[in-house]
């Protein structure tokens, strides 16, 4: 069957071949892109460890706290606030922490426009 529309038809042969030329680009990007999330993944689970053990750490302080002069006290409460900033930046992976955007509700027409 031809396609009236159409001035040359390919051949099953000639599809074939494109699929194969194609083949092993995609099959190439596919490796590269799974690599990629990978590595994505692997450093969200490292900054994860890293953000946990400072917050464990900085406990150990807080634990300490009436034994602290009043400087390293203050260098906790740094402390403490930079990994919350950083945290809250980088926000959760599945974005639990950010709440849904509602759509904008519909402005009333001017009836004198």
């Amino acid at each position: 069957m031809t396609c009236p529309h159409c001035v040359h038809q390919p051949a099953p042969a000639e599809i074939l071949a494109a699929i194969h030329l194609l083949h092993a680009p995609l099959n190439r990007l596919e490796i590269a892109m799974a690599t990629a999330r990978e590595q994505l993944d692997d450093l969200s689970v490292k900054v994860d460890d890293l953000v946990s053990d400072v917050r464990a750490a900085l406990d150990l302080l807080r634990a300490e706290r009436e034994n602290l002069t009043a400087d390293a006290q203050g260098v906790l409460d740094t402390l403490t606030a930079k990994v919350d900033a950083f945290d809250a930046e980088i926000g959760d992976a599945d974005g639990s922490d950010t709440p849904p955007v509602e759509p904008p509700a519909d402005e009333p027409t001017d009836p004198n426009a």
